[in-house]
């Protein structure tokens, strides 16, 4: 199901739930106010009632009116008068004791107060800690006197003579504002309080039909302010987002540039607002995007060019090496086999054999400086020159010193390479080498182990103009191998920079020592493999194998 404006439904919840928090708030406080200051009139008016009818009455006829309430014969005589509904027994109680004519003056006191300041009630009470007794009710009869009422809450301070002052509660009467003033005797005692109650019904309830009509507004008012506002978040925000997202989500769904052009969006009327500087920005970007994709298409072709020039290099490359094994079929006194594996598309290393005459064999072993196209330049370079100087009757120290004078002639990159050259008299099994700065050679012994000839090493070829090399000699018996390396054989580094190393070379090569060429040298490239694990190969392999067999 498709759901459209959701930002504008949340702003307009959250609008209104807002503004409906400031409307409660404010009906709530200008109620607040508007009760305290209508319920402070009648709260100032019935003090003022009770504390003149405090001022008017007779503390000490009070006092002496709480005295006979409080006897136990009058007690017996309320009861009786009570229960025959006979008032003239408590009126002879008050001429027997004098005090009928001042009852009768303070009751008429009382009602005349009454009356004339329009309160709802107005009497004397004694207060005791449990019950309060009526000692002057005007809105009574004299059956009143003496009666006994549990005592209200708001009264409780009065027993400790303290003056309550108006407060508007709900009782079984309704709603009053009630206010006790002390009623103080000659000797400063306090025998009763006289209490004032102002009706408030028709306050209260004027009052809750105004807060229920203002709440009528305010809903109505606010459900206008949501209408209104619902269709202006729609048409500012809203719909332009809406129409924002569908135009943004089409982008990038096209086959040709053209049609990705066609999808940019385009800018709605200049607002000085936040969702236009959205919509620039996202155009900006999509415009960021065909322009990127442009400058990749360029990228793209060029690098597809530049690695079909780089394999194409590569072939040329492995086809200047030689490849074809066994190399000499018609040669039975000698077997060789050899195997590069470079560290980018195109190698420095090389390896090369070839036949000086019938009965000589020339064997190179080389690493460049460097890597990539450079060092497979230089490489080309210096295979053709070491070959080219490898003559009949030429010595590897003087093929080398030739080669180095040649390539230091012209070598304005100061590259080097190290080379090892062998030539071997087939017919013998002597070899004649020399070692500009290579690797050691592996030679087996006649037992059948492998270990390194730690020949003297001359300089690189290429380093230095006028360099001198010295030859060596050693004798291949029948069966006895010589094995060739390049640096990328030791060196060859995994995860923890730990190195293969020349020692593991060693192994590798005694664990099989009388396997074939070609599984001898997968053998060793299978044991670098296994220790490098996942890192990256960093340099460039090469191997190459001579075995001897008379």
């Amino acid at each position: 199901m498709q759901k459209k404006n959701r930002i504008g439904r949340k702003l307009i919840a959250l609008l209104y739930l807002f503004f409906s928090i400031i409307v409660i708030l404010l009906l709530v406080g200008s109620y607040l106010a508007h009760s305290n200051e209508v319920d402070g009139i009648y709260k100032e008016r019935v003090e003022r009632i009770s504390s003149i009818a405090a001022s008017l009455l007779d503390g000490d006829f009070v006092k002496e009116l709480r005295a006979l309430t409080d006897s136990e014969d009058f007690q017996e005589l309320h009861r009786e008068a009570v229960a025959k509904d006979d008032p003239e027994i408590l009126n002879d109680c008050l001429r027997e004791k004098g005090l009928y004519d001042r009852y009768v003056q303070s009751t008429e006191l009382l009602r005349n107060l009454q009356e004339r300041a329009g309160v709802e009630y107005l009497y004397v009470q004694n207060v005791g800690k449990e019950d309060a007794v009526y000692l002057l009710d005007p809105s009574e009869s004299v059956l009143n006197l003496g009666f006994h009422e549990k005592n209200a809450d708001e009264l409780a301070d009065v027993i400790t003579n303290v003056r309550l002052p108006a407060t508007v509660t709900q009782s079984e009467y309704g709603w009053l504002c009630t206010c006790a003033e002390l009623v103080h005797a000659s000797d400063g005692s306090v025998p009763a309080v006289v209490c004032a109650d102002l009706d408030m019904n028709q306050i209260i309830k004027r009052r809750h039909e105004f807060a229920f009509v203002m709440f009528i507004l305010s809903v109505a008012v606010l459900l206008g302010a949501a209408v209104g506002g619902s269709f202006y978040i729609r048409k500012v925000v809203s719909d332009p987002i809406t129409r924002l997202a569908r135009e943004a989500g089409a982008f990038g769904q096209a086959e040709d540039e053209e049609t990705l052009k066609a999808q940019v969006i385009t800018l709605p009327e200049k607002r000085d607002d936040e969702i236009w500087d959205l919509y620039a920005d996202i155009q900006k970007m999509q415009q960021g995007i065909i322009q990127y994709m442009d400058n990749l298409k360029v990228v793209t072709e060029e690098k597809e060019r530049i690695g079909t020039e780089l394999n194409i290099a590569n072939q040329i490359q492995a086809s200047m090496l030689p490849n074809m094994f066994p190399a000499f079929p018609d040669r039975q006194e000698f077997d060789i086999y050899a195997k590069m594996k470079p560290a980018k598309m195109v190698a420095g290393d090389f390896y090369d054999f070839f036949l000086i005459d019938d009965d000589h064999l020339g064997i190179v072993m080389a690493d460049v400086s460097g890597k990539g196209i450079p060092a497979s330049l230089f490489m080309m370079m210096a295979k053709i020159v070491i070959s080219n100087f490898a003559l009949p009757g030429s010595s590897p120290h003087e093929i080398l010193e030739e080669a180095n004078e040649r390539i230091c002639r012209n070598n304005d990159a100061e590259m080097f390479v190290t080379v090892w050259l062998g030539i071997l008299t087939i017919s013998t099994g002597h070899i004649v080498a020399a070692n500009a700065g290579h690797e050691y050679p592996v030679v087996q012994n006649i037992d059948g182990t492998y270990e390194l000839m730690k020949d003297k090493h001359g300089f690189v070829i290429g380093g230095m103009d006028g360099v001198r090399y010295r030859d060596y000699e050693f004798v291949l018996q029948p069966g006895q191998t010589v094995f060739l390396y390049t640096d990328g054989v030791p060196e060859a580094t995994r995860m923890d920079n730990e190195q293969f190393g020349t020692g593991r070379l060693l192994e590798a090569l005694n664990r099989r020592p009388h396997a074939e060429l070609k599984e001898m040298i997968q053998h060793v490239q299978q044991e670098v493999d296994d220790f490098v694990g996942d890192a990256e190969q960093f340099d460039d392999i090469t191997m190459l194998a001579l075995r001897y067999r008379g």
